[in-house]
């Protein structure tokens, strides 16, 4: 009898290309997620919206899509990536000391 081999879900979290809105800008964060067969062929897949961080001058926060405020450590945890840009809008500039 041949082995039954079943697809894999493969997730990862995602940012989007920024939006600007005015004095605005916006970064949304999905989550991909796609069904695989066992040699790689994406069988289908799905994208599901998580959160958006918005900067505006002097203010950084974050909504998720229930559209309740998220604190900026969570959407930093589930989008890492994000950090950088946080930190860019709060004008951090890291100084190496030797």
């Amino acid at each position: 009898m041949p082995e039954l081999k079943l697809p894999k879900v493969v997730t990862e979290i995602r940012v989007c290309k920024e939006i600007t809105a005015g004095v605005r800008t916006i970064f949304a964060v999905v989550r991909i997620s796609t069904l695989e067969s066992d040699d790689g062929n994406i069988l289908g897949s799905w994208i599901m919206p998580r959160a958006m961080l918005i900067i505006e001058p002097g203010r950084q926060y974050a909504i998720d899509i229930s559209g309740e405020q998220m604190s900026i450590e969570t959407i930093l945890e589930v989008a890492p990536s994000l950090k950088e840009i946080v930190e860019k809008a709060r004008g951090i500039h890291r100084i190496r000391v030797d």
